[in-house]
């Protein structure tokens, strides 16, 4: 299992960390790996826009937006001994494909790197489109996809102007998650149908070479979410209170309090 090694432009490109074909000048697609775990109900930013606010520290502007999640044990045996297995693996993976000279950077576990007990994912929400196939992407969407620029759910309406301006050189893409029917689950209910559910996911992992701090950065990207087990609601302290299935004479207000 090799990860990938990538750079971006602004990055010098380190040593490549995986063989490449000379005959074919491409590099071999990413292994994907599969784990069975539990999306964390507290560290959760999966949703349709990852939370985007507008422009700021955390994104400097829509297209950067990567919706992300964390992952922790299943809570189950032996799912939690496999579980404990894989975090182990990511570590070597990590040790094992770096760039000489260079610190670690941003890892799969935050900042939670020696003793880890959960790591991150995230997805690509508007990945670039080469230019001469939006014609026919367009077409396609129009006739078969039921997610569009238009009526994707934001957290805020006023950043829909922005996200428009991405349509004719990017595609938008619904995290590719499905709930217990094998159905796409819509992207407005990320949050009821994956906060704190059991899963089982697919994913590779990518690792750049930043030049300029000399650090190792790495990330693990989500190809395929299946929904194994609901979330479980969490508990609401508050006051007990039977509500009557019809109301009675008790519970409808009186003709003064009515008037007051």
């Amino acid at each position: 299992m090799n990860p990938t090694a990538t750079t971006s432009d602004e990055e010098q490109a380190p040593t490549p960390n995986v063989a490449c074909h000379s005959d074919m000048g491409e590099c071999p697609e990413p292994a994907v790996l599969t784990a069975i775990a539990h999306i964390d109900h507290n560290d959760f930013w999966l949703m349709s826009d990852g939370g985007y606010q507008g422009p700021g520290s955390v994104w400097k502007d829509i297209l950067d937006v990567k919706p992300l999640c964390a992952l922790t044990k299943p809570s189950l045996e032996p799912l939690d001994s496999d579980f404990a297995t894989m975090l182990s693996t990511l570590c070597l993976l990590m040790q094992n494909c770096i760039t000489a000279g260079y610190g670690l950077g941003k890892s799969l576990f935050g900042n939670d790197n020696l003793n880890p007990t959960r790591f991150k994912l995230r997805h690509c929400l508007s990945p670039l489109t080469p230019i001469w196939t939006m014609r026919a992407l367009n077409r396609y969407l129009l006739q078969v996809y039921p997610f569009s620029f238009e009526l994707w759910p934001l957290m805020k309406e006023r950043n829909h102007t922005e996200l428009l301006a991405l349509k004719s050189t990017h595609c938008i893409q619904p995290v590719p998650a499905y709930d217990l029917t094998d159905n796409l689950i819509h992207p407005s209910a990320y949050h009821c149908f994956l906060q704190g559910a059991l899963v089982e996911i697919h994913f590779t992992i990518s690792h750049w070479g930043i030049a300029g701090v000399r650090h190792n950065v790495y990330s693990a990207e989500i190809e395929l979410i299946c929904l194994l087990d609901v979330p479980t609601p969490s508990s609401c302290a508050g006051r007990k209170r039977r509500i009557p299935l019809h109301p009675t004479a008790e519970s409808l207000p009186s003709k003064k309090q009515a008037i007051a």
